[in-house]
């Protein structure tokens, strides 16, 4: 993936990723090469800053990590949950199994109603025949005829 690079957007990734392309991000480190080879007269002073800034930065020494503090940071961390010893996980891992089976008969009473709630418009309506045709082709049978025979 090619990125458009702009002056003000090279100056950003060298201010703070440093005057090191190789630590740039990835997907931007091509075109920021090649903007900085077409004009480096631009970018010379952010450059020098920069490389000043690095120098200075790799002189320091390695911080040197406690060790209490290191244990402490691991025993804070956040614990994965696990299932209650004994407790009986439901379908896809839930303790309520009923939950999904609530969503199928939400789904299946809309589909009913849909059904029964008969369209006010008329029988040679073309799209009245295309839902009677989807709803055929659907449940294998025709829910009208069945709403015709119960009122007889």
């Amino acid at each position: 993936m090619t990125h458009s690079m702009t002056d003000d957007r090279l100056i950003e990734l060298i201010e703070i990723w440093g005057a090191d392309p190789a630590s740039w991000p990835a997907a931007e480190r091509a075109a920021g090469e090649a903007l900085l080879r077409a004009h480096p007269e631009r970018f010379a002073g952010v450059l020098a800053e920069a490389r000043a800034l690095d120098g200075l930065l790799g002189d320091l020494p390695e911080p040197e990590m406690p060790r209490g503090l290191t244990e402490a940071i691991i025993a804070a961390a956040p614990r994965a949950r696990t299932a209650p010893r004994g407790g009986r996980q439901g379908w896809f891992g839930l303790k309520t199994p009923w939950a999904p089976a609530s969503g199928f008969a939400a789904a299946a009473l809309g589909l009913l109603m849909g059904l029964t709630v008969a369209p006010t418009a008329s029988a040679n309506d073309e799209m009245t025949a295309e839902v009677q045709e989807l709803v055929v082709s659907a449940l294998g049978f025709d829910t009208a005829t069945y709403a015709v025979e119960d009122v007889e």
